[in-house]
């Protein structure tokens, strides 16, 4: 296949984008055995203007007319730019191949989409390969082409040329775009500082809680109370029973707003008080109101949003929309160390528009959790890695 695009990119020069792309077999029996061919139409003047990645296999066919060509698949379309339709012959090499193969698809034809667009940016060649990396770590278009805008605006013609230069232009852009919040426990003022975990199930907040009070406790060496809400899940009381037994810090377990306050009042000797609260699936709008009254007793000084980069775009930006209004002033992203993809974190803080605090990389309690930072992010979406 790369070697294909190249072809076009020799044919129609560096401006050449891909229009149209469409896989096929050809021979074989009722669709059974034959050759897997790959055709590719492309041409010039367009508002994206991509590197092409270069072939997979040997038989490369493309028109040599210089007028404006007529390409025809299951009736005539004319195209109003010189083009050249590529098909080539990838023989069947094995699962991973098949999986890569139809990952660049899916990304292609994502991008044809977005330049059949009024206004869709224009993506220059050098910094396409870039463009394509965002995309892959699961990076908002939006945001890629803003990222990528911003890169060649800051940038020589030469620069450009220097991959090294434009990752670490490229790592000050997105470290510059999240927002980090470092939480301190200030000095006892009469109440403790106190501090409220959300979010919805399965996110692992109670291990993060975990997380947390042994480390304001052994690392801050200040006093810590934990307060649990979640009575609807045994094993989960039963699970932060056992933290707080093992870093020796008291728990208090509730079952109304009333109570609540009382246990807050119970623990005001303490430095700061850890309030873990049970998940809500953002659907449950009884629960969430639930939860709004037990916020409203407690008077968080810091609630905290818990998602998971582990679930899909649509779960967190509906969470997002119905825990947002609870009051939500920090967020925290959990199973780094699960993630697939790092790129969904530029597209969450923008969303929410909040400091992220906390992420969490492992289950280790009380290590695998670290204070965020946009440098050790940006590492991460530009690798590709848990750094």
């Amino acid at each position: 296949m790369a070697e294909a695009l190249a072809a076009v990119k020799r044919d129609l020069g560096r401006d050449a984008v891909i229009l149209h792309t469409r896989c096929f077999r050809k021979g074989g029996l009722f669709g059974v055995g034959g050759r897997q061919m790959w055709e590719i139409t492309a041409s010039r003047n367009v508002n994206v203007q991509p590197r092409r990645v270069r072939p997979l296999g040997p038989s490369v066919r493309r028109s040599q007319s210089a007028a404006p060509a007529v390409k025809v698949i299951d009736g005539p379309a004319v195209l109003p730019e010189p083009v050249a339709a590529t098909a080539l012959q990838a023989p069947p090499a094995g699962e991973e191949l098949n999986r890569q193969v139809g990952a660049l698809m899916q990304m292609v034809e994502k991008l044809v989409r977005r330049q059949e667009h009024a206004g869709a940016p224009a993506v220059p060649e050098e910094l396409f390969e870039t463009y394509l990396h965002l995309i892959q770590q699961e990076v908002a278009e939006d945001i890629a082409a803003e990222l990528v805008a911003k890169v060649r605006q800051s940038l020589t013609g030469d620069q450009l040329r220097d991959k090294a230069l434009i990752d670490a232009r490229l790592g000050d852009l997105i470290a510059s775009m999240i927002p980090t919040s470092i939480t301190t426990i200030p000095p006892a003022k009469g109440r403790p500082h106190v501090i409220a975990l959300v979010g919805p199930t399965g996110v692992g907040k109670t291990t993060t809680i975990a997380k947390l009070a042994a480390n304001i406790k052994l690392r801050q060496k200040r006093r810590v109370g934990l307060v649990t809400l979640d009575t609807y899940r045994i094993a989960a009381v039963d699970q932060l029973r056992t933290y707080a037994q093992i870093i020796r810090v008291p728990l208090k377990v509730v079952t109304d707003p009333a109570e609540l306050t009382e246990a807050i009042d119970a623990l005001g000797d303490c430095d700061a008080i850890l309030v873990d609260t049970a998940g809500r699936s953002p659907s449950d709008a009884e629960r969430l109101d639930q939860l709004r009254a037990f916020l409203q007793a407690a008077r968080p000084d810091e609630v905290h949003l818990v998602l998971a980069t582990t679930a899909n775009t649509k779960a967190i930006e509906r969470a997002m929309e119905r825990f947002g209004p609870l009051g939500v002033d920090r967020l925290i992203l959990t199973k780094f160390d699960e993630a697939v993809s790092f790129g969904m974190v530029l597209g969450i803080v923008r969303r929410m528009n909040v400091a992220l605090s906390f992420v969490t990389t492992g289950q280790d309690v009380p290590d695998d959790i670290e204070v965020s930072e946009g440098r050790r992010i940006a590492g991460m979406i530009l690798s590709g890695t848990l750094q």
